[in-house]
């Protein structure tokens, strides 16, 4: 892991950040040290039931949230892509709930949470950008139950895909480290099924992956034909 000081007013990423609502001078003002790092794969950036010591906010690259089950399995609670928050409900709890790691080599901005407490209380936008971005951590949970329980696994797959290439709205094809182990982890499919649908959509053209990017021609023509009557996979 490597890390140099971020440069905050110049960074491409603030308009995603939590610092989005601050003026220019309000940004030279912080008054907290904001680290750029680097994480290679598969590196854990923090240990469920570990200190909280520090947020993040994901530049580039790829985080699932894990976290450990009774029968000694583990979940993927949440797959992060660029401009996403973790490690913020350190500001709560002195101990992560969950664990962290990188999908593929990660940039990151990190921020002390001590500081960044400090900073909320002084800035009321950052305080409310904090909050927006964890009730929107909590809408997307509560979508997730709904699809589990309501979409068949097809629909369930698409959804998530064209979510995820939302996230890069300027490029023809967006970065992709996801496993199928992965995505049947996270939507609660087996690898296998995972391959099927997957095949079943690149068969159609409705999507095309190439060395470890995605792209979705025509997100709405995948949903519409995801959730069509009758099982492909």
């Amino acid at each position: 892991m490597t890390a140099k000081r971020s440069d905050c007013v110049h960074c491409l990423m603030r308009g995603r950040s939590i610092f989005a609502g601050l003026s220019r001078d309000e940004v030279c003002e912080l008054g907290m040290d904001v680290q750029d790092i680097h994480v290679p794969t598969g590196t854990s950036i923090y240990h469920e039931g570990g200190p909280a010591q520090y947020a993040y906010t994901l530049r580039q690259g790829g985080i699932k949230l894990v976290k450990s089950l009774p029968n000694g399995h583990a979940q993927i609670v949440r797959l992060l892509n660029h401009g996403d928050l973790l490690g913020f409900e350190g500001l709560r709890s002195e101990r992560h709930r969950h664990s962290a790691i990188t999908l593929t080599g990660t940039d990151l901005c990190r921020l002390e949470l001590r500081a960044l407490d400090a900073l909320s209380q002084r800035l009321p936008a950052v305080r409310e950008a904090i909050f927006a971005r964890w009730q929107q951590a909590l809408q997307e949970a509560e979508d997730r139950i709904v699809e589990l329980g309501a979409k068949k696994a097809d629909a369930r797959l698409a959804t998530f895909l064209c979510q995820w290439v939302s996230a890069y709205p300027q490029q023809r094809a967006a970065p992709f480290p996801l496993t199928r182990q992965d995505l049947g982890e996270f939507l609660g499919l087996s690898t296998e099924h995972v391959s099927r649908i997957m095949a079943d959509l690149k068969r159609h053209g409705l999507l095309h992956e190439h060395k470890g990017q995605i792209e979705i021609p025509d997100p709405q023509n995948l949903l519409l034909y995801a959730s069509s009557d009758g099982t492909r996979a």
